[in-house]
């Protein structure tokens, strides 16, 4: 079917996949000022948790846009929540071990921001919520079949499942954030590196009353050796609910082998509970492995989150890794086609998040091989959390550290000081560039695109002198810093702020 003329829609930028990274891909493009729209097969959004824990830095990142507190407050748990982690037959027993953990979601040393516990099913209405208040055209049920790019742009085709109409999107970019099995990614004949699978896994979601089973403390994590219905069994954000997830043989069977019937005497076996009356909402398969693209752009294309880094759940990286994509490409975006960089800027987005995501997908590997109680590859060694979520670093250097020292340096995240109103240096970031400076000689750069914070206390987390200066990105990572005053802050700043933007003015 051929798209009428005025079937044919333009936009600055489709994003192609309305889940978790596409919509704060669309979040974050929003907040700098790009309406994008989004496109999403399925009816809406994802009904199953998945993701279920946002580290700091992801909270860092959302905070500044209009979704930020409501991310924060929903996810919020209190200081001091101590939940138990169980390896079992079954959750009545025999126990191979029982242990209490204090969780804690708040460090303040490190960031402002909490980590905070919230579904991947409570989070993707917020961030629906937020692009929508912010004028951004959601779609569901609105597939991409097909699409050609040229220098001028991307002309894409999208069938609305529902009445079979064809229309075509003209836009200046696209961004694959279409999944593991991403079309976008396949038409680009993008091939992937990476350890390849663990195994796959069947999940089912469901509603249950445990108590009966319950110890002192709640559980939040099981592992459940019964021979006949092992696998685990997690705590979700919402009384009552769980997650309970087993190995299959994709060979052999399908989603559709496991029953409500099947389902059903499977929980009463791995619970102990005989007459246990579970109220199910799903069931999905998954695969846990180790995939990274080759790339991740072609032309005027670019992909991200989980289309580009497949990653086991152990860590709970994969999310939170792709929410970190989105910033980077949205902020690049936003400043090519609001005409204050050059098109080569784009080129540094590859450039710098495929060697973190690649790194990142090999710690979630690692920890997978030594939850299995694998050995881990010689020379390969599994370094901090802290490392991983805060101290990923762009450019020169490996891209994890073994161990998080919040250094200053360009490439690396702005480090969190606490300045003397109790604002912290993060508070200042999120809406274009800022420079951190400690003198009033740096004041004349306030006539340029900037904001300049004039301020004390912060200069030795970041490695200059009292009167240094530090030039800050959109997304809150470093791209210069003077150690002292320079002579003409005007011009010091226009010339690296061109060579930064890939301006030719």
């Amino acid at each position: 079917m051929q798209a009428h003329p005025s079937q044919v829609h333009p936009v600055p930028v489709l994003i192609v996949g309305g889940r978790l990274v596409g919509l704060s891909t669309a979040l974050f493009l929003a907040h700098h000022g790009v309406r994008a729209r989004v496109v999403e097969k399925h009816a809406g959004t994802s009904l199953h948790p998945r993701a279920r824990g946002f580290h700091a830095r992801t909270l860092e990142l959302l905070r500044s846009t209009c979704a930020g507190e409501e991310v924060e407050r929903a996810g919020a748990v209190p200081e001091g929540t101590v939940i138990g982690e169980l390896v079992a037959a079954t959750l009545a027993g025999p126990v191979h071990s029982w242990k209490t953990r204090t969780v804690s979601t708040q460090r303040l040393d490190l960031s402002p921001r909490p980590m905070v516990f919230l579904g991947q099913d409570r989070l993707e209405p917020i961030l629906l919520k937020a692009v929508r208040s912010l004028g951004v055209e959601v779609r569901f049920r609105q597939e991409l079949t097909g699409f050609t790019q040229d220098a001028q742009g991307v002309r894409a085709t999208v069938l609305d499942r529902d009445t079979g109409a064809v229309s075509t999107v003209e836009a200046a970019y696209l961004i694959g954030a279409d999944g593991v099995r991403s079309p976008v990614r396949e038409a680009l004949g993008i091939g992937q590196k990476g350890r390849g699978s663990f195994g796959h896994n069947i999940s089912t979601l469901f509603d249950a009353d445990l108590s009966s089973v319950q110890r002192e403390v709640p559980l939040g994590f099981a592992v459940l050796t019964h021979p006949e219905a092992g696998g685990v069994l997690v705590a979700t954000d919402v009384k009552d609910r769980w997650l309970h997830a087993t190995r299959i043989d994709i060979a052999r069977e399908t989603a559709a082998d496991f029953t409500e019937a099947r389902w059903t005497q499977r929980l009463r076996t791995v619970t102990g509970i005989p007459d246990l009356k579970p109220t199910f909402h799903g069931t999905f398969v998954w695969e846990a492995a180790e995939r990274v693209a080759e790339r991740f752009s072609s032309g005027r294309v670019f992909l991200a989150g989980d289309a580009v880094h497949q990653m086991p759940p152990t860590g709970g990286f994969g999310a939170n890794t792709g929410i970190h994509d989105a910033a980077d490409l949205a902020w690049k975006l936003a400043a090519v086609l609001n005409g204050h960089a050059g098109p080569a800027l784009l080129d540094t987005y590859d450039a710098e998040r495929r060697p973190v995501a690649a790194a990142i997908a090999s710690q979630a590997a690692l920890l997978s091989l030594q939850m299995m109680k694998q050995a881990l590859p010689e020379g390969e060694v599994i370094v901090d959390d802290d490392a991983v979520t805060l101290g990923y670093r762009y450019g020169e250097g490996p891209p994890l550290p073994k161990t998080f020292v919040p250094t200053g340096e360009p490439g690396t995240r702005a480090p969190h000081v606490w300045l003397e109103d109790r604002k912290s240096t993060l508070d200042l970031f999120g809406n274009g560039f800022v420079l951190l400076a400690g003198s009033e000689a740096w004041r004349g750069a306030e006539r340029m695109p900037l904001r300049v914070h004039v301020v004390q206390g912060w200069q030795q987390a970041y490695g200059v002198g009292d009167g240094g200066a530090c030039l800050v990105r959109p997304d809150g990572m470093v791209a210069a810093r003077w150690a002292e005053p320079v002579g003409n802050a005007e011009q010091v700043l226009s010339a690296t702020l061109k060579a930064l933007l890939f301006r030719e003015d």
